[in-house]
């Protein structure tokens, strides 16, 4: 992209944007990625080919998940998002992983969570993570760290039990 740099610095005389140092395959991809992730994958009604296809772009997606239709995984670092085997994640449920003046932060679920309907999930500046064996109720807000063998609802969350 030394194109670009160039046109940026001798005939626009502006500083050279950051996408400048990618690679043509980047600059490709990474729109592409962005309308797999929230365009096509979320409206495909078969779990394992909306799975498939999740991996496919970087998701660390263990065995026997279930990830229901108008999910929301942030693909800003796919590798960032670890969902280990045997975890239900309803349907609507969006995962940010990062924002202003943030870092792109791990959101970690360990095995045997199970996810309400249209939860949220906000990383934050240390991450996110999720129990094994732990039960999120539906239209929570997820902003915290929750133990192993918990059920937490509320928004924001509360360990209710």
């Amino acid at each position: 992209m030394r194109l670009a740099k160039l046109f940026y610095q001798k005939i626009l005389k502006k500083p050279v944007p950051y996408y400048a140092n990618y690679s043509l395959l980047t600059i490709i991809w990474k729109p592409l990625r962005k309308y797999l992730n929230v365009v096509i994958i979320p409206n495909i009604p078969f779990n394992n080919i909306r799975i498939q296809l999740y991996k496919l772009i970087g998701f660390n997606i263990g065995e026997n998940v279930f990830i229901g239709m108008k999910c929301y995984l942030d693909d800003i670092d796919p590798k960032q998002t670890i969902i280990e085997n045997n975890v239900v994640i309803s349907y609507g449920c969006y995962f940010a992983c990062h924002g202003k003046g943030q870092e792109h932060t791990v959101i970690h679920i360990k095995e045997n969570a199970y996810i309400g309907m249209r939860c949220n999930f906000i990383s934050g500046k240390k991450g996110l993570l999720i129990g094994k064996n732990t039960i999120i109720g539906a239209g929570s807000l997820v902003n915290k760290n929750i133990p192993n063998d918990k059920l937490a609802l509320g928004v924001p969350i509360k360990i209710v039990r």
